[in-house]
């Protein structure tokens, strides 16, 4: 018997122009449900980060893999968090069933950890594509 898998794609907001903290921490996003399998992920910066001299760092990622979907990069290395196109997540899975993320069998948080200074403005939408697994 075949099976068909419904594909669902998941939006999460960090938005700390629009009012979510800066502040040195983990932010939890959003909640990706139990047995979710992640294929892919795009992160797309709509306003540009900043932070007092621009090192603040920012990753995101999940409860227990805070990096999945991109490692902690410093604002002022490169163009990462600049207002950008939507790009790939660097670390998450890519379209290769070898690199498929499966979270587990809890429910588990989607994170921005923000790190070094407080972070003073910037916006970002985190897109998560998964299905869910028996």
């Amino acid at each position: 018997m075949n099976q068909f898998l419904e594909k669902r794609t998941q939006i999460f907001t960090y938005d700390v122009t629009g009012g979510d903290s800066g502040a040195i921490a983990t932010h939890t996003l959003g909640m990706l449900p139990a047995n979710a399998v992640i294929t892919q992920a795009w992160i797309h910066v709509l306003t540009t980060f900043t932070s007092a001299n621009d090192s603040g760092t920012i990753s995101l990622g999940y409860t227990d893999a805070a990096t999945a979907f991109d490692a902690a990069t410093a604002i002022n290395s490169g163009t990462t968090w600049d207002d950008a196109v939507p790009r790939v997540s660097d670390a998450a899975a890519d379209a290769a069933v070898g690199n498929f993320v499966e979270i587990g069998t809890a429910e588990l948080a989607v994170v921005a950890v923000t790190a070094v200074q407080t972070i003073t403005a910037g916006k970002l939408l985190l897109l998560i594509e998964y299905y869910i697994s028996d």
